[in-house]
């Protein structure tokens, strides 16, 4: 799977469990295209090893990562709450439910940080990296493997890697 082996395969029920609703929302959010898909699915691979119902391993914050995206933060679980009109400030385990897991993760990409398909059509990984706003290693790895993670993810998707992928945020 994308993400250098980031699929345990200990969770690959809930990786299965999960798809049929990723795939419906990714259909309905435009993210169709196989740039579109390798992008948004490596980003889901390192952020959750695309397991729906993740929680942040040591994360103790009543708002701590969840689902798919592993959204963050007060103010991303008031506005995609809000977004999506669920109580997600209230009850933020509902991040982490088959029901809004997806849909969370879709609204980040196209809604919090709607550039995201635009730079995966033009294979700016760096810049998708940048929005989804984890911390950059000093050395620049986490990024480089992420980028080479979507390179795989296309030739997988179209048998080739195109030129002009760039890393850099």
């Amino acid at each position: 799977m994308w993400g250098g082996g980031h699929l345990r395969s200990a969770h690959r029920a809930d990786v299965e469990a999960g798809l049929p609703k990723l795939n419906e929302e990714m259909q309905k959010a435009g993210i169709n295209t196989p740039r579109r898909v390798a992008a948004f699915l490596t980003t889901l691979a390192y952020e959750s090893f695309l397991e729906y119902n993740i929680k942040q391993i040591g994360g103790t914050s009543t708002y701590t990562g969840r689902g798919y995206i592993q959204l963050t933060g007060s103010y991303n679980y008031e506005a995609a709450g809000k977004y999506l009109q669920a109580p997600l400030v209230s009850t933020p385990d509902l991040a982490r439910s088959l029901e809004l897991s997806a849909k969370i993760a879709i609204w980040y990409w196209t809604v919090a940080r709607p550039k995201c398909n635009e730079y995966a059509d033009t294979l700016q990984m760096g810049q998708i990296n940048r929005m989804i706003g984890y911390p950059r290693s000093a050395d620049g790895s986490n990024d480089n493997a992420r980028c080479a993670a979507f390179a795989a993810a296309l030739k997988y998707l179209t048998g080739s890697v195109p030129a002009g992928i760039t890393c850099t945020r």
